[in-house]
């Protein structure tokens, strides 16, 4: 419960401070938007490369097994680049509760060079830790 209290602290950054982070912030929700969709777009084109090589000659076990683990691997970079949009989401929501840069756990502000660093950072230095 103390927590919840603590994180309702008003931001330590300015307006035009604010505005920076802000303007990072939504240009790396495009960027990460961007990438999902081609990282999608490559899955696609993995499965729709297996079907014609399926379907035109005789398919080997081991481009079968290397098809699985590129499109395992691109599931997994985009639910990676899922969970960072959503953290710049919240970013972003606690920019307009005004509660951007108040680490989460400790209530504390976080420093202005982890933002730069991380401009979607939940928890300070301290307390990433």
């Amino acid at each position: 419960m103390s927590d919840q209290k603590e994180i309702k602290k008003k931001t330590h950054l300015n307006e035009e401070e604010l505005n920076h982070f802000k303007s990072k912030l939504l240009e790396l929700k495009e960027k990460e938007e961007k990438e999902i969709e081609d990282l999608k777009q490559s899955a696609e084109n993995i499965n729709e490369d297996a079907d014609d090589v399926q379907s035109g000659k005789a398919h080997h076990p081991a481009d079968a097994a290397t098809d699985d683990q590129l499109k395992k691997s691109s599931y997994l970079m985009i639910e990676k680049k899922k969970e960072k949009l959503e953290k710049i989401i919240v970013a972003l929501d606690r920019i307009t509760a005004e509660t951007y840069g108040i680490c989460m756990a400790t209530g504390k502000p976080i420093q202005k060079e982890r933002l730069e660093a991380i401009p979607y950072a939940m928890h300070s230095v301290e307390a990433a830790g």
